[in-house]
């Protein structure tokens, strides 16, 4: 197998000792990205330990593509025990950018972090060797001035995985700063904490041998050309104010040889501000919601990178910010029960003191350090009352509501965490087809499209009535396997899958891109692939059944899902494409409880499992070659 260099560094830093770990036996198994990662966390994470134990593994790994020149191969998967979700369990998360190609390129697949350092550390990792080295000039600085050190001393090229005040002092939420202004998300940054391990530092020059680099250039060719799609690159609060038009993408913002277009744009705000921004946390501190219209705009445009710098999570940022704003308005919080000024909510001053307060765990901050969740059992119940009923320990549960897609159902419980991954294929095609809605001819995503879409993407005709029950299972089924087989391979869900385009005849894109990038890098047959999506998302069942999932009581929406309406916009329907070229209204609906039931067997049935329970049946997991790790947890 191509795209391999054989390695995985072990690093243990209670004892210091750096080993390294064949590849081999777990691409075998698992390919690569979260399936290794997922194989090795089974082998070393036991369930009874706490995400802040020395015990507990960070484990990074990357996927046989990474470091290639495919197309979006710049995915490093992480995966851990959180201190996020509650209780503290198996999770995961994503780094883009140029740290996995930059691993790769130093020798190795991935990384395993065990132990805890003794004194503040960082990893130093070069060419096919590793060392642990003093970080203490390096601790109580924020996640850019330790990327700037790193880079003084081992070169500009180097690139780094660091940590801010808020994984120092292990806050629940705190995420890990990659270079290219990246993050992990999950708590992974409280882990490093947890650990003393400051940073990451990598330098490699080596390369990543590819099976056929003729074919490889042909289809990054044919990739850059059919992926023009909708950009989003103007997220949607900033969409729907006054000041999106002083908003203006001039650059892609692109990471490792990657030519495609994404929402990671390089922005100029009112003509003199310019920087590199990523998604949701573009928006997530718009100082003229809360009121404060005179706010200067470097506010707004510096808030992500405060946020990265001291290692926040933006998701938990915004649910913390709009609660605070919430209990101030009603009067359910106040300055002096918090110790931070509530009615400048919108300000960069407001925001500076909310960081520090919870990056250093001073008074009120003390609690959201443990994240908001959590922190619910230490506030008053009335402020407690104005959580909404979305909450989630990581990310913002159910954004694309069931209630609108009957398969998001499907896909927002089995995971421990909010996977916005797994929704984005629905979610991107129904964007593309709104658009086209409202103006005829922009995307050329039409109903017929949509329902094509659904037979090539996702299994059946039906799968492209969004607003039925009928066809979800399955394509719930493909959509999980698909997603994994991303992040196994190391793709970027912003890139993947190609399901429309701009820039083919009849506008459809194409299902076999992935495996087709594979074929060429790796030299595995396309065909092959599936089989390790389904033995990695069994596993990961397993993991979770290990740590005290049960079922099927968990793989149920939230119980408001089935019994409050939809609620839309004031004279506004939510629309999403029905039967043929037809538009339904969801508005007002609300999950049926009976038809998801009878859904959830359909696929339970289709995953193999056993329709009553949930559990991987025994002879199922046998076929995929999981059965010791049945007979471990006594899965008949």
């Amino acid at each position: 197998m191509n795209g391999w260099m054989g390695k995985i560094l072990q690093v243990n830093l209670s004892t210091g000792t750096i080993s390294e770990i064949d590849t081999r036996p777990y691409a075998d198994k698992y390919l690569g990205g979260r399936g290794i990662g997922v194989g090795l966390y089974w082998e070393k994470v036991k369930p009874e330990t706490g995400a802040f134990d020395p015990e507990n593994c960070l484990i990074f790994t990357t996927g046989p593509i990474v470091g290639s020149s495919a197309q979006g191969a710049t995915l490093t998967s992480v995966v851990g025990k959180s201190p996020a979700t509650i209780p503290e369990g198996f999770c995961y998360g994503n780094l883009t950018g140029f740290v996995g190609a930059e691993l790769k390129k130093a020798g190795y697949d991935g990384l395993v972090v065990e132990g805890k350092a003794s004194r503040p550390t960082y990893i130093f990792i070069e060419d096919g060797r590793a060392e642990l080295r003093d970080a203490a000039g390096l601790w109580g600085q924020n996640g850019y001035r330790t990327g700037e050190l790193l880079e003084q001393i081992h070169g500009a090229k180097t690139r780094f995985i660091a940590i801010g005040a808020a994984g120092e002092h292990l806050v629940r939420t705190a995420v890990a700063l990659a270079s290219h202004d990246c993050t992990v998300s999950a708590g992974f940054g409280a882990v490093m904490g947890s650990k003393n391990l400051k940073a990451i530092a990598i330098r490699g020059s080596g390369k990543v041998e590819v099976a056929d680099l003729e074919k490889l250039h042909e289809l990054n060719r044919y990739t850059i050309k059919i992926s023009k799609r909708v950009r989003l690159s103007i997220p949607p609060r900033i969409e729907h104010t006054k000041y999106a038009e002083l908003l203006e993408v001039i650059g892609k913002g692109n990471c490792y040889l990657c030519g495609l277009e994404c929402v990671a744009g390089v922005y100029r705000y009112g003509k003199k501000l310019i920087g590199h921004r990523k998604c949701q946390s573009v928006e997530y501190y718009l100082p003229w919601v809360y009121g404060q219209e005179d706010e200067p705009i470097e506010t707004f445009f510096n808030a992500p990178v405060m946020a990265n710098d001291y290692g926040f999570d933006s998701w938990e940022m915004t649910n913390i910010i709009e609660w605070l704003y919430a209990g101030y308005r009603t009067g359910a919080l106040t300055e002096a029960e918090t110790g931070l000024p509530l009615s400048r909510i919108g300000t960069a001053e407001f925001l500076e003191k909310l960081m520090r307060a919870i990056a250093y765990r001073e008074g009120f901050g003390d609690i959201l350090a443990e994240g908001l969740v959590r922190a619910g059992e230490k506030i008053s119940p009335k402020a407690r009352a104005l959580f909404p009923p979305t909450l989630a320990p990581i990310g913002a549960n159910y954004a694309f509501s069931p209630r609108t897609f009957p398969i998001m159902a499907l896909l927002y419980p089995p995971e421990p965490r909010v996977h916005h991954v797994n929704y984005h294929d629905i979610a991107f095609v129904h964007i593309a087809w709104s658009i086209e809605q409202q103006q005829p001819g922009v995307t050329g995503v039409t109903g017929p499209l949509v329902h094509r879409i659904a037979r090539e993407f996702w299994g059946s005709d039906t799968a492209g009535d969004f607003s039925s029950y009928e066809g979800k299972a399955l394509a719930a089924k493909i959509i999980q396997h698909r997603t994994y087989l991303k992040e196994m391979l190391g793709l970027c869900d912003w890139g993947y899958p190609i399901s429309y385009s701009f820039n083919t005849p009849d506008h459809m894109g194409d299902p076999d891109i992935e495996a087709k990038i594979c074929t060429a890098v790796t030299g595995i047959p396309g065909e092959e692939l599936d089989i390790y999506a389904e033995r990695v998302y069994n596993l990961q069942r397993l993991i979770l059944l290990r740590e005290g999932r049960q079922t099927p009581a968990a793989d149920y929406p939230m119980d408001f899902i089935f019994t409050e309406p939809q609620r839309g916009m004031p004279g506004a329907g939510i629309m999403v494409p029905g039967p043929g070229d037809s538009a339904v209204d969801m508005v007002g609906n609300k999950l049926d409880r009976d038809k998801f039931t009878a859904m959830l067997k359909e696929y339970y049935t289709l995953r193999g499992w056993d329709e009553e329970t949930g559990l991987p049946r025994a002879e199922t997991l046998a076929a995929l070659g999981l059965g010791d790790m049945a007979k471990a947890l006594a899965v008949q």
